[in-house]
């Protein structure tokens, strides 16, 4: 496939992702700060939807986004250069903050919890934070002689 698609689809990908990270972000900040907690054993539409939106959407994009990354660093013949070292380090945390929200998500969504990690409540700008240090490194790409 040309670099050029590779690329387009990359971006693609990660705008989707981003999209449902902000979603699920917003939903667990809204639901975590909700004094009406959702009653054991009964299910709520918006949660349950937001959870479907992600296992069929948002964890396929990342997915997506992860294997074209890693096609356009072999397309590109690049060596680990320390821009993208520390790009891929904020993306495995960005990876690691979805999986938080994904099972604060479910939790809410089961009755198992009422409360949502410090983490999860402040996704939103963490996320903010990620996209501007990621979009940076890719653009900029500093440290490269």
């Amino acid at each position: 496939m040309d670099y050029r698609w590779l690329d387009a689809l990359h971006i693609m990908a990660g705008v989707i992702w981003l999209g449902g990270i902000f979603m699920m972000a917003a939903i667990v900040a809204a639901w975590s700060q909700s004094r009406s907690a959702v009653a054991k054993g009964e299910s709520n539409p918006l949660l349950e939807y937001v959870r479907r939106w992600n296992r069929f959407v948002t964890s396929p994009a990342m997915i997506l986004l992860w294997a074209l990354g890693i096609a356009l660093m072999l397309k590109g013949d690049w060596l680990l250069p320390l821009w993208l070292g520390i790009k891929l380090a904020v993306l495995v945390f960005l990876s690691a903050v979805h999986g938080i929200l994904s099972g604060s998500l479910r939790r809410l969504a089961t009755g198992e919890t009422s409360t949502v990690s410090l983490l999860a409540r402040n996704a939103a700008w963490l996320t903010v934070v990620v996209v501007i240090v990621v979009v940076a490194l890719a653009v900029v790409k500093p440290f490269s002689g």
